[in-house]
């Protein structure tokens, strides 16, 4: 994911993403894999109640750290000198990083009870948290100035964290053959579902955000753009490929399981990239 940020910075230079792009990154990140987490039973697997915690553990740091840096840069200061007080005022302001804050604690107070055994809340009460907080955040960039800007990019969000989102916790949850031959084959059915959302809201979304096709190249906003839909065609490509061919020999149980992580792992690198282009272009004016 901070491939695709620098992938940013370089291409909008000298007015790229904010700073404070870089905790969001991390913030994205985690609950991205909260979502999937969250979406294991519908794919006939159960989430590890450790990584859950660890993944809130890491989405409460970065969301911090990220409305921190907002209190810094809406008082023009440098981050070492805001003071408590002017982050309190941050977050009394409803910034973004307040949902994203509360739900984190949430699932880091539940994931901890439940490791206890005193408590076991369904897996689903952690993807939703994790989708709150991201439409939170989402929804509050460029495109909150239009009426249906934020439906648009609320929807693009969600289906990207659950495809992204469920691949991974596939990979951090599955061990052996037979949990691939459960789970990818439900996945892949689902995911082209998710794949016309993200392609139907993305063009839209792009077009209002975008003058002309023109500035795709003439505007450094412009050419994030281009690399995240470049990136997302090379992904459909790659996810075709492995519905051809992967899916298939999962189901003949004839994919080793270092195979399966392997495919896994080499498309998951490639929606990191894309998620970290599209954290960077939510922080980068049109």
């Amino acid at each position: 994911m901070f491939t695709g940020l620098g992938v940013c910075w370089i291409l909008a230079a000298p007015g790229g993403p904010e700073a404070l792009a870089v905790p969001s990154t991390a913030a994205v990140g985690a609950a991205v894999l909260l979502v999937g987490l969250g979406s294991l039973p519908g794919l006939g697997l159960r989430p590890s109640a450790r990584v859950i915690g660890v993944a809130g553990g890491i989405w409460c740091v970065a969301a911090l750290v990220s409305a921190w840096m907002r209190t810094a840069d809406q008082a023009g200061e440098s981050s070492l000198s805001v003071s408590v007080g002017q982050f309190a005022d941050t977050l009394g302001e409803g910034a973004p990083e307040v949902v994203e804050l509360i739900a984190a604690v949430l699932v880091v107070a539940m994931a901890s009870v439940q490791l206890t055994g005193r408590m076991h809340p369904p897996a689903t009460a952690y993807g939703v948290l994790g989708a709150i907080g991201l439409l939170a955040a989402a929804i509050t960039g460029h495109p909150s100035q239009t009426a249906v800007g934020p439906l648009l990019i609320g929807a693009h969000a969600l289906a990207a964290a659950w495809w992204c989102g469920s691949l991974a916790a596939m990979v951090v949850t599955i061990r052996g053959r037979v949990g691939w031959t459960t789970a990818l084959p439900v996945f892949s059915r689902r995911a082209v579902w998710a794949v016309a959302v993200i392609a139907a809201t993305g063009v839209i979304t792009g077009l209002m955000e975008i003058g002309g096709l023109g500035e795709l190249v003439g505007s450094g906003y412009g050419r994030i753009l281009l690399a995240k839909v470049l990136g997302t065609v090379a992904l459909v490509v790659l996810g075709a490929r492995h519905r051809r061919a992967w899916v298939p020999a999962v189901i003949r149980h004839r994919s080793p399981e270092a195979t399966s992580i392997r495919l896994a792992v080499g498309e998951l690198m490639l929606m990191a990239v894309v998620l970290g282009l599209a954290v960077g272009l939510s922080t980068t004016a049109p």
